[in-house]
């Protein structure tokens, strides 16, 4: 009697897994990056098993999704994969005909701020934007960073080369400088950069 009912509830379980769906799962470590960055996407697969083969479908921005890599799961069905988006990207990942979810990853450009000079009162600063475009004609702001907030000093247009030289005057106490591209200057396809903060110590 015993092993009948266990036998029946073992039928019972057997038939609900069978009738569950296939799905496999996606989620990222982190919603953006700088240009040159990475990001962990991961998920699992529904059966749970290692060695089930996993595709990874990426879209960058304005374009359609295709493969950008493959890899098997591991312990308990888990997949993962280091993506390193150039421009806003969205990805999903495919399984036994199944598609996930699409998860979308913003990219800032990459900005370098640097003292190219300076004289007692005034420095000479060079400023890059990196993409997977040129940045030529836009602008960043060169902010002053102070306990009260950040404090646009000056537009700078960038040059064809994507960077700039441009001189402003230094306070004589110490200051942080930052230059930032906003989002209308960085789209379409980033977002609002930011770049190292220089310090005049």
């Amino acid at each position: 009697m015993l092993l009948a009912t266990a036998l029946a509830a073992f039928t019972v379980v057997g038939i609900a897994a069978a009738g569950k769906p296939a799905a496999v799962s996606i989620s990222a470590a982190k919603p953006a990056v700088v240009f040159g960055g990475s990001v962990k996407l991961s998920g699992t697969v529904s059966n749970h098993q290692a060695g089930q083969h996993v595709l990874v479908l990426g879209a960058p921005y304005g374009t359609t999704f295709t493969e950008v890599s493959a890899t098997d799961t591991t312990a308990k069905g888990a997949w993962s994969y280091m993506a390193s988006p150039q421009i806003e990207t969205s990805y999903k990942a495919a399984w036994n005909a199944v598609m996930s979810r699409a998860v979308t990853i913003k990219v800032r450009p990459r900005i370098r701020l640097a003292l190219s000079s300076r004289t007692a009162r005034r420095g000479t600063f060079t400023v890059e934007v990196d993409g997977n475009r040129a940045f030529s004609g836009k602008y960043v702001l060169v902010q002053r960073l102070t306990p009260s907030g950040a404090r646009t000093l000056k537009h700078v247009t960038l040059g064809t080369s994507s960077s700039a030289t441009f001189t402003i005057r230094l306070p004589q106490h110490r200051a942080r400088l930052r230059a930032v591209m906003p989002s209308s200057q960085a789209a379409p396809g980033y977002i609002a950069g930011y770049s190292n903060v220089w310090k005049n110590s």
